[in-house]
């Protein structure tokens, strides 16, 4: 709209390991401000320069830009109308989520220790990112992760796109809730149907038309607003699907996590235990009024997204491009 003033915020912020490089979405429209966020994921070829200029345009072009501007104007929109982007979208049909762990131990004494901290913080279901694609040493951390979860905990192995160099039974001692992404992100569909184990998409939920296929098939999703384009956009594969759904985090801040757990709030399915709960490996946090941290995340109260910004750390973090 012609009145509206656009604001984007280049941020590069230290993480317990690596750093979190995303951009801040400001959206005035009519006196109202709405927020969105657009992770720029290396893995996923993005380049925050580039993601920044996409984001000045109210059409943009990639998934992540979109699903900032999508946020953005659900909560200008909800802040409008007195309700909350889970209301927005069909909700709410919870009020909380439960979330997973992401373990960012490496070797299996490491893992171990992580998970028995965490499980005594209340967190019941762990993901490991893998090392060497299901190999020896993923079997071993995997053996150390399950000692430590106990035989109610739940484990996840995250491939991020690699192939199993063991056989699938190799892992089935482990009992495994899922392996995430096993496959190439633009493998197709007879590829996952011919798959002798649990698994779940990720990084494939990128193509539309791959996504929906993927969600008619029963296979599990694991959602990442940035990856798909939006709450609107995981709410529509969240009602195809006809196997089992979950929303991820790509690493952000608790403005695209609050943008998540709205999302979450509003399946028509309850979904399995979500990847939201990140916020607490950043250094700092941009956001103000509520934050994404523990193994159950509340649904932001007030309307719109119900999350505010804090200025003083988005001058702190910015960037120069």
């Amino acid at each position: 709209m012609s009145d509206d003033e656009v604001e984007v915020w280049p941020l590069v912020i230290p993480m317990a390991v690596g750093e979190l490089r995303t951009a801040i979405l400001v959206l005035h429209r009519g006196g109202l401000t709405g927020l969105g966020e657009a992770p720029a994921v290396a893995a996923r070829g993005d380049d925050l320069a580039a993601l920044c200029a996409d984001l000045r345009s109210p059409h943009p072009r990639s998934n992540s830009a979109r699903a900032a501007w999508a946020s953005a104007e659900l909560d200008l929109a909800g802040q409008r109308r007195g309700l909350s982007v889970a209301e927005l979208l069909g909700g709410p049909r919870r009020r909380r989520v439960a979330c997973s762990y992401l373990v960012l131990a490496r070797t299996p004494a490491a893992v171990e220790a992580e998970i028995s901290l965490r499980r005594d913080d209340g967190f019941r279901t762990f993901k490991l990112k893998s090392e060497d694609a299901g190999g020896a040493l993923d079997q071993e951390r995997l053996g150390y992760a399950r000692h430590a979860a106990g035989p109610q905990g739940r484990l996840r192995l995250d491939l991020n796109g690699r192939s199993l160099v063991a056989a699938p039974a190799r892992l089935d001692g482990f009992d495994l809730e899922f392996v995430e992404q096993p496959l190439a992100a633009t493998a197709p569909a007879r590829c996952w149907r011919e798959l002798r184990l649990r698994a779940a998409a990720d990084e494939s939920l990128a193509d539309p038309e791959a996504a929906l296929e993927l969600a008619r098939m029963g296979v599990t999703l694991a959602i990442k607003l940035a990856t798909v384009g939006g709450p609107e956009a995981a709410i529509g594969l969240g009602r195809a699907a006809s196997g089992q759904v979950l929303l991820g985090s790509s690493l952000e801040t608790s403005i695209g996590l609050a943008a998540a757990v709205h999302t979450a709030c509003a399946l028509l399915h309850e979904p399995l235990d979500c990847g939201l709960a990140t916020a607490s490996l950043l250094d700092a946090d941009v956001s103000s009024g509520w934050r994404a941290a523990g193994p159950w995340l509340d649904l932001p109260v007030g309307p719109g997204l119900g999350v505010g910004v804090d200025r003083r750390r988005l001058l702190r973090y910015r960037i120069e491009l």
